[in-house]
């Protein structure tokens, strides 16, 4: 079984010119492809991790009467989800 972290190969297409100034600019700030795509991906994913812990709470919040108690369920979903709090 292949842990979590491990890292994966992944075959990405771009068109010879973009690539050529991809690597140009990624250069010249001591960067590479490799590092780019996990940095420039970090945002969208922490972006749906909020947006689908914000969702749950909304639906626990409309499934309740009255005020929810859903304290004591966020730290859980948030080491879940990997937010470390």
């Amino acid at each position: 079984m292949t842990p979590m972290n491990a890292a994966r190969t992944l075959t990405l297409r771009l068109p010879s010119d973009l690539y050529e100034r991809a690597n140009r600019l990624l250069a010249s700030h001591g960067q590479s492809l490799n590092r780019l795509f996990p940095e420039a991906l970090q945002p969208l994913d922490s972006w749906d991790r909020e947006k689908r812990l914000s969702d749950d709470f909304s639906a626990i919040a409309q499934a309740s009467d009255g005020d929810p108690d859903v304290g004591f369920a966020y730290a859980v979903q948030s080491e879940v989800l990997g937010f470390g709090m």
